[in-house]
């Protein structure tokens, strides 16, 4: 789902999130994804060069950050919880997380009966990110998930961390078929970038999701790219949902030919 966000404003959040989940869902939908840390509208300190993180006015939106975190499970947990039982789908959303007083960048996976399957914290950070108390994640699970009667493995990453190739690696190694790139930038609309996602997807044989804010609080450009590094579908940057299929069988194909050319087998 490529929403608008508002920093800070947690109710319009939820509320636009909600409203385009029931879209996606009403649309045949069965995994929905939001933007990176939708909840609290990505929210974060202004680094410019030579600033000091220690500036008070760059502690004081750091410790607002951080009030405005919440546990997982948590209200707004509680929020999608329902919203996912009652629809039947597995939604992957953005959070900013206060675990224990410390704040991770966090994408949890809540299951069609309205549990926590998992949770990712974004792992690579940049020097803003650790500005506004973001602390580093570990790792990078892979989840296995039922939909209709198949069962695919899934993997999430966030924003900055799809610039690390080990990342997106480490998910495949662990048997991600699709990954889920929840995200808040302008930047990845750049041609470049948008290679980088595709190279991703070709490299390591995989579906890559990336999934951004809409116009006015970013650039939107969301899309759906395929193992093969195609770019099966693209929003522009209003608000909207895009909804795709992804053929699960192709890409198991794919990586069971013999002489692969791409994707871990060749790893050495």
């Amino acid at each position: 789902i490529q929403m608008d966000g508002r920093e800070f404003d947690k109710e319009y959040n939820l509320g636009r999130a909600e409203k385009l989940i029931r879209e996606a869902a009403a649309r045949g939908a069965k995994i929905v994804c939001t933007p990176e840390a939708a909840v609290q509208g990505y929210a974060r300190v202004s680094l410019p060069p030579g600033a000091s993180m220690d500036d008070p006015k760059v502690a004081a939106k750091r410790a607002k950050i951080l009030e405005a975190a919440e546990p997982v499970p948590g209200p707004a947990t509680s929020r999608f919880a329902g919203l996912a039982k009652e629809l039947g789908v597995w939604i992957v959303f953005g959070i900013d997380e206060n675990r224990g007083g410390k704040l991770f960048n966090t994408a949890v996976l809540m299951s069609p009966a309205g549990e926590i399957a998992g949770k990712y914290s974004k792992v690579h950070l940049q020097n803003w990110m650790v500005a506004s108390g973001v602390n580093h994640g570990d790792g990078f699970p892979v989840w296995e998930v039922e939909v209709g009667g198949v069962k695919v493995k899934l993997g999430i990453q966030i924003c900055y961390d799809i610039q690390h190739p080990e990342a997106t690696r480490e998910l495949v190694l662990g048997g991600a078929e699709a990954v889920f790139v929840p995200y808040c930038t302008n930047d990845f609309a750049r041609p470049l970038l948008v290679h980088l996602f595709q190279t991703r997807a070709l490299e390591n044989r995989a579906f890559v999701i990336r999934v951004n804010y809409a116009a006015p609080h970013n650039n939107g450009t969301s899309s759906i790219i395929d193992f093969e590094g195609s770019t099966q579908d693209e929003l522009d940057k209003a608000e909207n949902v895009l909804v795709g299929d992804l053929n699960i069988t192709a890409l198991r194909k794919m990586r069971s030919v013999w002489n692969k050319v791409y994707g871990p087998p060749n790893r050495y």
